[in-house]
């Protein structure tokens, strides 16, 4: 199967214009009108917003309502906007559009003809491609971004706005809404860098926020297997822990060094009874998470980070 291709939906922008609006746009001429903006030779006017709500030149009144011309011409007037030149860093300018617009949406569309090449379209199917999530405005868009320029990059566009209008395109013939009947949504799921980019954008979060038992206790419900081997892991090293620091430097790479280490710190008064026996059922799951066979069930895993947190990690307290 060839991959995935976005500099094929750019090209097909403004065939699915035509068909989802019954008309094409020329947004390189808009960016245009807006390059005074970009080079910081004057304040944002209120025409300059209407102009990307004029349905001639964008489809978007379609979608975010227009501004009352009047009223935001005053609000402009008095904030004198200042958008250019190009930030180094762009959250200062994007919180001070966003304090004087009041709307993330229309921040979103004048920074895309503004600066093209920083800034795309804040639209939710897109954010939904990309798997973007954040928990304030600001930082939601400026991680939306920075993802569209990744895209960007691999995909050799010439602009973080021509990326999201290829991903909108993409988006509108995947969806099948269009006369054209598409199969491309096959080549964007089976495209490997795509999903690695997706999965990151969910998975890292948990990843830098969570130990790797809370991490197991999250994953224990939907990935019992997944879930058991992330704790397994911390298990043992755990488990090295206690052989290096409790155990005069125990050798733990040897056949049945498990069993001895634990019947060793019993001995040496390190661990209960009751608690060998619970290591040795939690050394089991272990056992049956990393091996195939058949594979633990969440309540298991859920007993085996139990054990691990209630006598494994004061271990490293004791160090």
């Amino acid at each position: 199967m060839p991959g995935f291709d976005l500099k094929y939906y750019l090209d097909r922008f403004p065939e699915v214009c035509r068909q989802k609006f019954g008309r094409t746009y020329s947004f390189r001429a808009l960016e245009k009108k807006f390059e005074p903006l970009c080079t910081g030779n004057r304040w944002l006017a209120a025409k300059d917003v209407l102009n990307i709500f004029d349905p001639a030149a964008t489809p978007f009144g379609r979608y975010w309502p227009r501004p009352n011309e009047k009223e935001l011409d005053n609000v402009l007037k008095k904030a004198r906007l200042v958008l250019g030149p190009p930030p180094t860093d762009p959250r200062p300018l994007v919180r001070r559009a966003l304090d004087v617009l009041q709307s993330a949406g229309i921040v979103s569309l004048v920074l895309r003809f503004v600066h093209p090449d920083r800034f795309g379209v804040f639209t939710t199917p897109i954010m939904n491609l990309l798997q973007v999530h954040r928990p304030r405005s600001i930082d939601l868009y400026l991680a939306y971004c920075d993802e569209l320029r990744a895209w960007k990059e691999h995909f050799r566009l010439e602009s973080v706005a021509d990326t999201e209008s290829a991903l909108w395109a993409y988006h509108e013939m995947a969806a099948g809404d269009l006369s054209e009947v598409s199969t491309t949504h096959v080549e964007f799921s089976a495209d490997i860098w795509i999903q690695r980019r997706r999965v990151a954008q969910v998975v890292r979060p948990f990843l830098r926020n969570y130990g790797p038992l809370e991490l197991a206790r999250i994953l224990v419900e939907e990935e019992p297997k997944l879930a058991g081997k992330i704790a397994g892991e911390e298990y043992e090293r755990l488990l090295r822990v206690a052989a290096r620091e409790l155990c005069g430097g125990m050798n733990l790479n040897v056949r049945g060094a498990i069993e001895i280490l634990f019947d060793r710190m019993a001995a040496d008064g390190n661990i209960s009874i009751e608690d060998k026996a619970q290591l040795d059922k939690a050394w089991r799951i272990r056992n049956a998470a990393v091996h195939a066979g058949r594979p633990p069930d969440p309540e298991q895993v859920e007993n085996m980070i139990d054990t691990i947190e209630r006598i494994c990690r004061p271990w490293e307290r004791r160090t």
